[in-house]
Order: C-alpha cells, then sequence, then structure tokens
C-alpha cells in the first residue's frame, strides 16, 4: 500500500509550521495523528488530525531522540483525541 495523498487541518500544518520554525541548527521530531482512507480508485490518502511535537532528549547534532515518558503521554493523548472524535 502507497501513499497517494496527505490531507491535514490547518491547526496541524501551523503546529507542524511553528515546530520546524523552533530552530534552525537542530532538527525536530514529532508524530502525526490520523487515519488511512482507501478510496474507489485504489488512491490511500492519510488524513492526519492531530500532530504532537516532542522535545529532544538528547543534544548531540547527529541525533535525534525523545524519552520514553514524553512518547508514553503523546501515546496517551492520541487515544484520548480518538476517543473524542467518536464521541
Amino acid at each position: 500500500m502507497s501513499l497517494t495523498g496527505v490531507k491535514m487541518s490547518e491547526d496541524v500544518w501551523l503546529t507542524c509550521l511553528t515546530h520546524a520554525l523552533s530552530t534552525e541548527t537542530e532538527e525536530i521530531m514529532g508524530l502525526l495523528l490520523g487515519d488511512i482512507e482507501n478510496s474507489v480508485n485504489g488512491g490511500v490518502t492519510a488524513l492526519i488530525w492531530g500532530a504532537s511535537p516532542q522535545t529532544r532528549s538528547d543534544r548531540r547534532k547527529d541525533r535525534v531522540e525523545t524519552n520514553p515518558e514524553q512518547l508514553a503521554a503523546a501515546s496517551a493523548q492520541a487515544e484520548i483525541s480518538l476517543m473524542l472524535l467518536f464521541l
């Protein structure tokens, strides 16, 4: 399955852009939250409904790492957001 498109809200886009512009000298990272939509013509679109910027736990230039607690918190927030979508 290859992705043929990506759709995201303006809020998600601005979150990603703000995070990307937060530094000029270091890589950034984060999690995108969403769903996959399969179309009848065979296309596959990622529907992104959330973004969770992550801070670096390691400042070495050759890597970008997050700590497990931050990743667990983002995962929990994703589950809560998903439940709220279906209420």
